[in-house]
């Protein structure tokens, strides 16, 4: 399942909440979950080229607060969330907003 995966914490570490046995021994410690959402944020704030191993990966969305070509901003967005297997059923791009409802196939 492409949705279930290792958690990060709101800064990009991984998300650790270590249990241990009777003997003290470390049985568990990374969170898993779904990651859709944090993989949209991942590819939302990235800058292209930023991610080594995808470096076409990413839409640099902080550069939109100098831009008005919101129907570009769109395309890119849709382009990079389609490219990594979510399926869009909304996506709103204006000088307000930026919605985005997207799930894995």
């Amino acid at each position: 399942m492409k949705n279930v995966g290792i958690q990060l914490n709101r800064d990009y570490n991984l998300a650790v909440k270590v249990k241990k046995d009777e003997s003290g021994k470390i049985t568990s410690g990374l969170i898993i979950g779904d990651v859709t959402h944090q993989n949209q944020a991942i590819i939302l704030t990235a800058q292209k080229g930023e991610l080594k191993e995808s470096p076409t990966v990413g839409t640099g969305i902080n550069d939109i607060c100098n831009d008005n070509d919101f129907r570009l901003w769109k395309r890119e967005i849709t382009e990079q969330i389609e490219g990594d297997g979510q399926r869009i059923t909304r996506l709103v791009v204006n000088e307000k907003e930026l919605i985005l409802d997207a799930k894995y196939i």
